[in-house]
């Protein structure tokens, strides 16, 4: 059986950021501005942009 390693090397980017300053900044930013302020690709800016509207209907 293979052990995972602790800490956050295997937890996926989005949920090591902070909602509350990515909720803040995508009022003001696009997409590739808020890509390069949390070290994600667009797609994941993508995909977490659409969770959140999905969650918040």
């Amino acid at each position: 059986m293979r052990q995972n390693r602790k800490g956050l090397e295997g937890v996926p980017q989005w949920k090591q950021l902070s909602f509350h300053d990515f909720l803040s900044l995508e009022k003001s930013a696009n997409t590739m501005e808020l890509a390069e302020e949390f070290g994600m690709n667009l797609y994941q800016v993508n995909q977490l942009k659409k969770k959140i509207k999905r969650e918040n209907y």
